[in-house]
């Protein structure tokens, strides 16, 4: 009787740390399957960021071509190699129109995620609902395994909160370094850097979309089994870690998909690649 009593007092204590946690992340949750635009392409504060760096970024072109300006006279005057004017010209224009389309890139591919993960219709209170038996966050059960396994499954869901967190701020700084890093497409010998850019972007971008679609189809897996209480808990707790493993997964892309691309040539690769993924 008292192993009974001590057990249901730990158990009790245990729920109501949890509940203390739930009533602050609730707000939260909401990030794992959307990007609010106010944290990003609205915010003031990364909009102003994105026009210094486009700025530094003109200057910085403006230089460039003046050297390659010069470079081209004085390759014509002594008959050593230089770029061809008409490639050239043709190069720094496109370069330049990519450095101000910069931010209405990165917008249109914010905004196709969030479709993206609209089109999945995953409900995450629903979710929690179904798997905790009908009580939400509310795990009141009589013993000592079932308040452990909830603050489990919570504890898996803060992660994921933390890496939606994590993945808007990482959003706003390639937001903000999208005209440098188009830049640096203009030269073959920083063109490197901006590939890298590009991958790192796209799947900053798109990792939502991936989290949340394991998420969606975690949650028809656990709805077409119908377990409820401690099975529940388990299958649920398994379902989160998977779609906590997706950031790593992705990064795998970011480090290793095209490589060897460089430049606006990269551009393309990655859509191609971004595309096929997305099939």
């Amino acid at each position: 009787m008292f192993g009974f009593n001590l057990g249901q007092l730990l158990s009790d204590l245990i729920t109501s740390i949890l509940q203390g946690f739930t009533s602050p992340i609730q707000p939260l949750v909401a990030l794992i399957g959307t990007t609010p635009f106010p944290f990003t392409i609205s915010n003031a504060v990364v909009i102003g960021a994105w026009e210094t760096l486009t700025a530094a970024s003109d200057a910085f072109l403006v230089l460039l071509v003046t050297v390659g300006c010069i470079q081209t006279m004085y390759g014509q005057s002594t008959g050593t190699l230089y770029p061809p004017p008409t490639q050239f010209i043709f190069r720094a224009f496109l370069t330049g129109l990519l450095i101000h389309l910069s931010f209405l890139i990165c917008q249109d591919a914010l905004i196709f995620n969030n479709a993206l993960c609209g089109l999945v219709k995953a409900n995450v209170a629903a979710f929690i609902t179904q798997v905790t038996g009908g009580q939400g966050l509310n795990i009141g059960q009589q013993s000592i395994v079932a308040a452990i396994l909830g603050s489990l499954f919570l504890f898996t869901l803060v992660r994921i909160i933390f890496q939606a967190v994590k993945r808007i701020v990482l959003f706003n700084v390639l937001l903000v370094l999208s005209g440098p890093a188009f830049l640096l497409s203009f030269h073959p010998q920083t063109a490197a850097w901006f590939s890298f850019w590009l991958r790192t972007f796209t799947v900053t971008c798109f990792q939502q979309f991936f989290q949340f679609l394991t998420f969606a189809l975690g949650f028809q897996f656990l709805l077409a089994t119908k377990q409820g209480g401690l099975t529940g808990f388990l299958l649920a707790i398994a379902m989160l870690n998977m779609v906590a493993e997706i950031p790593g997964l992705l990064s795998r892309f970011s480090a290793t998909a095209g490589a060897n691309a460089s430049g606006i040539g990269a551009v393309i690769r990655t859509a191609i690649s971004t595309a096929a993924l997305l099939a």
